[in-house]
């Protein structure tokens, strides 16, 4: 079996709130999934239902533990996969944080509201990773997003969600109006 199959393997998935003193700081990729018996708010869980997978992620870290563990479990950076989520499960930046900002990308939510959704996270999904040199992460990323189509991928996926999209520019043009205006 290859690294790629053993990543989003049945076997290699394990619930999100158990990991984290074992995963690495290597490079590699990581699969993220909904658990048997969650759902997703609508119409998030429709969509997943139309692609008869319970994939809905999958992302490259230059460190597993950093990117994958901190950031897009633990919502302690700008990840990508967090702000998703996040967005999916209802949850919208304070008005103006992005305002005085360069970067109007990497909204983030409040620390009550990143709490509900670590916590939101440790119940409901699963996670694969496997590590791999850094020189295959982007081409093995960019292949198992076009074979799986995961329902939060946006870049590189021929199944992106329109509605995924829509919900963080949302998040985006809340963070990025000025406090009085919204």
């Amino acid at each position: 079996m290859t690294i790629a199959a053993e990543l989003v393997d049945d076997a290699s998935f394990r619930p999100a709130a158990s990991i984290d003193s074992d995963v690495p700081p290597s490079p590699g990729l990581y699969a993220i999934r909904l658990r048997i018996g969650s759902t997703l708010p609508e119409p998030f869980e429709s969509l997943l239902g139309e692609r008869s997978s319970r994939l809905i992620y999958i992302g490259k870290a230059t460190s597993l533990k950093d990117r994958m563990l901190r950031n897009e479990l633990q919502g302690r950076g700008h990840g990508t996969f967090f702000r998703s989520i996040g967005a999916v499960l209802g949850f919208r930046p304070r008005a103006g944080s992005l305002a005085n900002k360069v970067n109007k990308y990497n909204f983030t939510f409040e620390k009550p509201d990143r709490g509900s959704i670590v916590q939101w996270i440790n119940v409901n999904l699963e996670v694969s990773w496997r590590a791999l040199p850094s020189s295959d992460v982007p081409a093995t990323e960019t292949a198992l997003i076009l074979e799986y189509t995961p329902l939060l991928n946006l870049d590189g996926n021929s199944l992106a969600l329109v509605e995924l999209d829509d919900l963080r520019v949302l998040c985006r043009q809340i963070a990025s109006a000025a406090a009085d205006l919204v």
